[in-house]
């Protein structure tokens, strides 16, 4: 099911004379589907990793119903590859709408089903397919083994679906507010495997009892063609709050060089300490605590404890060994290395071109 370029691409208006819940076993408009007007849509998008490498096509590695009752939508996993010779995978909602005002964003394709003319768009636009994912997953059974598996943590306290609302902006996944009090992150880019972030939230919410981290509330996962068990979506608690620590040390950190100036601070006459020593904080000497603010020493230590309690939570466990500690050896400084070399050269061939 791939696109190639020598691929002759009928011409718009797109007419099919299959319903939608047959639409992708047309190959036809698979070939029409998977053509440039796909890949012209997923090249703006923000979750779309690959902006400093070529795209050479895009296939679609596998496909799913979301559904319930007689409401249909498909997931698509996508496998985008690379003049690079390296692929990606990226899961993708769609629906069909009839309605121009609910294909404003994110159309992807203009179609006429059994001559109902209209848009194939991204679903999570739709608050239906948000209503209908809440649903599965308050409704979800214990132990599924349907190939859509929906789960439902003891943490999920909903009794109804009520509203839902874009997080905001993300780069590389899409997170929804339900009902004012949970978030529904779903995974754009995807492995062929559970997702970290899902495996940990679920495993220090359920396993641990972790109080300082947003509660696991379910989640969509899908069991591909390999068998492979594919994390889509993460639903956790909604948990108020002002950012990231790291923007919100970024401004602490741009006040305190600030300070330098507003302070009439001379750098070489501070107290000399000892770099990357343990140092309690009643030992720091009074003039740094001056010219940097003690609010931040304070934030600091508590950002230091909440991630040694997490760490300990994740070291403490014997049975799963996936949560089994790694040490540093040289194969991962090799690793490490060529990562970063990696990431740089990218870098430079996106400011280059």
């Amino acid at each position: 099911m791939t696109k190639k370029k020598q691929d002759i691409i009928t011409p718009p208006p797109y007419t099919f004379d299959v319903s939608w819940e047959e639409l992708l076993e047309d190959k036809r408009f698979l070939k029409v589907f998977l053509s440039d007007i796909l890949e012209n849509y997923v090249i703006k998008q923000r979750w779309y990793g690959g902006k400093s490498s070529t795209l050479k096509y895009i296939e679609l590695q596998e496909y799913f119903r979301i559904q319930q009752k007689g409401e249909v939508y498909y997931g698509l996993l996508l496998e985008i590859n690379f003049k690079e010779a390296f692929y990606h995978h990226y899961f993708l909602p769609i629906a069909f709408v009839s309605d121009e005002s609910f294909a404003e964003k994110d159309r992807i394709l203009p179609i006429s089903i059994k001559g109902q003319d209209g848009f194939i768009i991204d679903a999570i636009n739709l608050e239906a397919f948000r209503k209908l994912v809440f649903e599965r997953i308050m409704t979800a059974v214990p132990n599924d083994t349907t190939k859509v598996r929906y789960h439902k943590s003891e943490f999920f306290t909903h009794t109804e679906y009520k509203s839902s609302r874009y997080m905001g902006m993300e780069q590389s996944n899409t997170s929804v507010i339900l009902n004012d009090s949970s978030v529904i992150k779903f995974f754009r880019r995807i492995y062929a495997d559970k997702n970290p972030d899902y495996e940990m939230s679920r495993f220090l919410s359920e396993r641990k009892g972790y109080k300082n981290t947003p509660a696991y509330q379910g989640s969509i996962s899908i069991i591909d063609a390999d068998g492979a068990n594919i994390t889509i979506a993460l639903m956790q608690e909604l948990v108020p709050n002002q950012g990231d620590a790291w923007e919100y040390f970024l401004k602490e950190i741009d006040l305190i060089f600030s300070n330098l100036e507003y302070k009439n601070i001379t750098v070489n006459r501070l107290p000399q300490i000892d770099l990357f020593q343990p140092l309690p904080l009643k030992d720091v000497p009074h003039e740094i605590i001056d010219w940097a603010g003690l609010n931040v020493f304070l934030k600091l230590q508590a950002l230091a404890q909440r991630t040694a309690e997490m760490h300990i939570a994740l070291g403490s466990e014997f049975e799963d060994t996936a949560f089994t500690p790694a040490r540093f050896n040289g194969d991962y400084e090799v690793w490490l290395k060529n990562r970063l070399l990696y990431q740089f050269q990218n870098r430079l061939n996106t400011v280059e071109n």
